[in-house]
C-alpha cells in the first residue's frame, strides 16, 4: 500500500515538474508578444508574420531547454534540426539585405529579422549539441527520413517560379528557396516521431510551436499573395507560396490532433503506430 501511494505520489510530481518547467516558458512568450506587439508594431495584419518567427524562436528555445535539462537528445531528428539550419541561413541572406518580404510595419525594421538570428544561434547551439556532448544519445536508427534528396528539387522550382517582391531575380529566388527548404524540414521529425509511437513532451511543445508558427505564415500569405504576380498575369508564384504554406499544414494535421487530443484529456501523447 504504502509502496503503491509512493508510486503516485512520484508520478504526480513528475507531471507537476513538467507543467512547471514549462509553464514560466509560456508567460515569458506572452510577455514578449505584448512587448513586441506594444512597442515595435502598428498592429496591422502584418504583424502576424513577426508572430510567426516569434513562436517558431520559442519552439527553438523549448527544444534546446529539453536538451540542457534531461542531457540528452532523444526523440530529436538531427536532420531536422540541421535542414532548418539551412533554411533560416538562406532566408537571412534575404531579409537581412531586401525588404520585400518582411513586415510592413516597424516590426519589420529589425524585430523581425533578430528573431531569426535567434532562431538560427539557437539551432547551431543544438546542431553542435547532437554532433559532441550528447552525441551518444542520439537515436539515429529512428531518424531515417532523408529529405536532402529533394533540396536540388527545391533549388530548381526556386529559379523557375518565385515572386518579384524584392525586385531582383537573385534575392527573390534565395528567399523562396528557403520557403521550399522549410516545406520539408519539418517531416523527418514527424516521421520519427511516428517511429517511435510515444511522444516526449518537451518534443510536442517545440512541433506544436513550429506548426502555429506556419499557420501564421499561412494566414499572412493566403490573404497576399496576389502580391507576387507578375504584371497582369496569373499569380503563378502566389499560388505555388500558398500551397506549399498549406502543405506545411497538412504534414503536421495528423499530428497536431494527437497533440490536441493528448491536452486535452492530460495525457502523455501517443502517435498511432504505423509499419514504417
Amino acid at each position: 500500500m504504502t509502496s503503491s501511494f509512493a508510486s503516485v505520489t512520484t508520478c504526480l510530481g513528475s507531471s507537476k515538474n513538467k507543467q512547471s518547467s514549462t509553464t514560466p516558458a509560456y508567460l515569458v512568450m506572452m510577455m514578449c508578444v505584448g512587448v513586441v506587439g506594444r512597442v515595435f508594431s502598428d498592429c496591422g495584419f502584418s504583424t502576424v508574420l513577426t508572430l510567426g518567427v516569434g513562436v517558431q524562436f520559442f519552439g527553438f528555445q523549448m527544444l534546446l531547454h529539453k536538451v540542457n535539462k534531461q542531457r540528452s537528445v532523444a526523440g530529436i531528428s538531427k536532420r531536422t534540426v540541421e535542414t532548418y539550419a539551412i533554411v533560416l541561413a538562406v532566408k537571412l541572406c534575404s531579409t537581412l539585405f531586401k525588404h520585400g518580404y518582411l513586415p510592413v510595419d516597424r516590426s519589420g525594421d529589425f524585430i523581425y529579422q533578430l528573431f531569426d538570428i535567434a532562431s538560427l544561434a539557437t539551432v547551431l547551439r543544438l546542431c553542435n549539441l547532437m554532433r559532441t556532448t550528447y552525441k551518444a544519445s542520439y537515436q539515429e536508427e529512428y531518424d531515417t527520413m532523408d529529405v536532402s534528396r529533394l533540396f536540388p528539387i527545391c533549388v530548381i522550382m526556386a529559379i523557375l517560379i518565385h515572386g518579384d517582391l524584392n525586385n531582383s531575380f537573385i534575392f527573390d529566388t534565395i528567399w523562396t528557396l528557403h520557403m521550399n527548404l522549410d516545406t520539408v524540414a519539418m517531416v523527418p521529425q514527424l516521421w520519427m516521431l511516428v517511429k517511435m509511437g510515444e511522444v516526449e513532451s518537451m518534443t510536442s511543445h517545440f512541433v506544436a510551436a513550429l506548426v502555429f508558427s506556419r499557420a501564421c505564415t499561412f494566414s499572412f500569405w493566403f490573404y497576399a499573395f496576389v502580391e507576387l504576380r507578375w504584371g497582369e498575369g496569373v499569380s503563378l508564384s502566389g499560388y505555388q507560396l500558398v500551397i506549399a504554406q498549406g502543405v506545411k499544414l497538412l504534414i503536421a494535421a495528423d499530428f497536431m490532433y494527437y497533440y490536441a487530443k493528448a491536452w486535452y484529456t492530460s495525457k502523455k501523447m501517443v502517435l498511432p503506430s504505423y509499419s514504417i
